[in-house]
């Protein structure tokens, strides 16, 4: 297709640019099947500055997983769940150039993962493409993020139980690998702490002799809604505390310091580790808080005393757990006599 703009040029539905700057050629995607937009985005590309060197789509995306970690944005299992998924698009697209990757590149990728992974799966890998175009257009490797524009599925969640009965829960606590683990398991079964909070756990938090959790702020810490709590603990998770000790500066994994990520330490690997080959995928650490409180109110427990241990509303607690209360006498008040 002949154009009256020097260097635009269409390769299938999309328009290009070639032009030449510093004794160097660059063939830049518009991203468009429109010729107008084509030249309106071709001019802003002829008046601004050339993009920086790029060492390729695999040196780029190792650059990418070191800034993440050096920022303290990606742990170290994150940076390697991410890489694998952007080695994995590198490999299916043929490790091109990075500038040279387009929205329509980035869609087909994403429609073929959709043939062979969940809907939810396949947007995990979109997810991960859009950070790294977007720390690319910021290091000037690229001019826009091409995953801006991708279109995805409605992702459907089946339905899910939303917490584990007595004896599920007991089995996966009698069953942990490592006091450390077991640790995790009662905080959250027994205790119905979120993950931070867990990860956070001090000494002084623990008041054995008064068999009291007292969830308080601390240098690296602050409670949800700056709300300090105290929850009671129970026998089993009291009798456990004596012999696993209280150590300091922290109670799990004390020799980690606090970095910038929201984490100082993230213990999902052990803990989908060991509970995946149970069959117990679907018990997040945050289901582990709503066995918890869904627990203490199939028993009768009151919604008041839920949400203050939990440290919610007494509104939103009512709203999750009101449910599970079992058949109330009082309802024969309204009989009269």
């Amino acid at each position: 297709m002949k154009t009256r703009l020097r260097g635009l040029y269409k390769r299938g539905n999309t328009f290009w640019l070639a032009h030449q700057k510093d004794g160097r050629r660059f063939f830049v995607s518009l991203q468009t099947d429109d010729y107008v937009q084509a030249v309106q985005k071709a001019g802003v590309i002829l008046r601004t500055p050339s993009l920086n060197p790029t060492q390729g789509l695999r040196a780029d995306i190792d650059a990418f997983l070191k800034h993440q970690r050096d920022l303290h944005l990606f742990t170290a299992a994150t940076a390697d769940s991410k890489g694998a998924i952007l080695r994995k698009f590198g490999s299916w697209i043929g490790w091109i150039d990075t500038a040279s990757i387009t929205t329509e590149d980035i869609q087909r990728f994403y429609d073929h993962q959709r043939q062979s992974v969940k809907e939810g799966s396949a947007q995990t890998y979109v997810m991960a493409l859009r950070s790294f175009f977007g720390w690319a257009v910021g290091e000037k490797l690229t001019r826009v993020n091409p995953v801006a524009e991708v279109k995805v599925g409605r992702v459907v969640s089946p339905p899910r139980r939303r917490f584990c009965t007595f004896a599920e829960r007991d089995q996966i606590i009698a069953g942990a690998p490592t006091p450390e683990l077991k640790f995790v398991l009662y905080c959250g079964f027994h205790a119905g702490l979120r993950k931070n909070e867990i990860i956070q756990t001090r000494p002084d938090w623990f008041d054995l002799e008064q068999g009291l959790l007292h969830v308080r702020k601390t240098p690296t810490f602050e409670p949800k809604d700056k709300e300090e709590r105290t929850i009671p603990l129970t026998k089993e998770f009291r009798e456990f505390l004596a012999e696993f000790g209280l150590h300091s500066p922290f109670m799990l994994r004390p020799e980690v310091e606090q970095g910038k990520s929201i984490y100082r330490y993230d213990f999902d690997r052990p803990y989908y580790r060991y509970i995946e080959p149970l069959g117990f995928r679907w018990v997040t650490p945050h289901i582990m808080r709503h066995t918890f409180g869904s627990l203490l109110a199939s028993r009768g427990c009151s919604i008041y005393k839920i949400a203050i241990w939990m440290g919610d509303e007494v509104a939103t607690t009512q709203k999750h757990y009101a449910k599970l209360l079992p058949v109330d006498p009082d309802i024969e008040l309204s009989a009269g006599g």
